[in-house]
């Protein structure tokens, strides 16, 4: 698949660089890093993430085709998870990591996906890392309009409990990524790639290019929920976190969720044929497009979303596309 194809393609990419500005930051460098990091929680491992693994790959396919040297990584962020857990969880939450870690490069290896998997915890106490972060630190206090946009990246309910750690978590994840090419994610993580942008800017180093999917959703609601959460049509919620929101339940777990579960999950979702409305039914059916490609050995546009909208397939056959896919192509692979 071409790269153009790649960016356009309707219900995946959200936002994205324009293909020659891709290419234009390959001509800049040795060697082209396409990154996405994610922590997690002890809920399980989310099919929402698999999407941004699948995505990874096919932009650094797109890219080698076209004789770029190019890297996919995918960063399980152990450490940044354990900042937010009392102490005697830390081990509990790195444990989670490894399974988290383990999890992507099985996906990897079923899928033929060739992702780099990396934990925080291999490079967080290194001295390039920690001479890294005190860089960016050093430029975010002395700088007003940096400090005001850090505790911005920090949920309000949380900023004076982040201001007492030294808002480490953040100038962590800021330090992680500032060297990157391209990082791939959701459309939430734009205060930290902006903070990211603007300290490089001041350090006169090339900038982070984002590139953001679209939001993840909850199954198995009704209108009334989307109707009564209108916020949530923005950044829906943690795509690799299956606890976000406490919306467990609402989630398929790989190996957790059970075959008659997300069954019910996708009966009793809500679809609008609105395409400015959430759609977690489409999102399901195209991270399992996807899947159902990669082991077939071939990669082309998914169109499932124009089909979709343009009313070729009713919201009932959308569920019942959805449901064969997920089982034949993920549950049954990835037992």
């Amino acid at each position: 698949m071409i790269l153009e194809q790649l960016l356009s393609q309707r219900g995946l990419v959200l936002q994205s660089p324009t293909a020659e500005e891709l290419r234009e930051r390959t001509k800049q460098v040795n060697y082209t890093t396409v990154f996405y990091g994610e922590t997690y929680d002890h809920t399980g491992n989310t099919i929402d993430s698999m999407k941004y693994y699948f995505f990874v790959a096919d932009l650094a396919d797109a890219l080698r085709a076209e004789g770029v040297e190019v890297q996919p990584v995918i960063l399980v962020a152990d450490t940044a998870a354990c900042r937010n857990v009392k102490p005697d969880l830390e081990y509990k939450y790195l444990a989670l990591g490894e399974d988290r870690a383990n999890f992507v490069r099985r996906v990897s290896e079923t899928y033929g996906l060739n992702l780099k998997v990396l934990k925080m915890s291999e490079f967080i106490n290194t001295v390039d890392f920690i001479k890294k972060r005190e860089d960016v630190i050093d430029i975010c206090i002395n700088d007003p309009v940096l400090m005001q946009l850090i505790e911005k990246s920090v949920p309000e309910s949380k900023v004076e409990t982040e201001k007492k750690k030294g808002f480490m978590y953040s100038y962590d994840e800021i330090a992680t990524i500032i060297d990157l090419d391209v990082k791939v994610g959701p459309p939430r993580e734009d205060l930290y790639d902006n903070i990211a942008r603007e300290v490089a800017k001041r350090k006169g180093t090339k900038q982070l290019m984002s590139l953001f999917l679209t939001p993840t959703f909850p199954l198995g609601m009704n209108w009334a929920y989307f109707f009564c959460n209108e916020g949530i049509e923005d950044h829906g919620i943690t795509a690799y976190k299956g606890g976000s929101k406490r919306l467990q339940d609402n989630r398929i777990l790989i190996g957790r969720t059970t075959e008659e579960q997300i069954e019910d999950l996708i009966d009793t979702s809500f679809i609008s044929t609105n395409p400015l409305l959430p759609n977690p039914v489409l999102d399901i059916g195209i991270i399992s497009k996807i899947a159902k490609q990669r082991l077939n050995g071939e990669r082309k546009p998914i169109q499932l979303s124009e089909i979709f909208y343009s009313g070729e397939i009713s919201p009932e056959q959308l569920k019942k596309l959805v449901k064969m896919n997920v089982k034949q192509h993920i549950l049954e692979v990835l037992k």
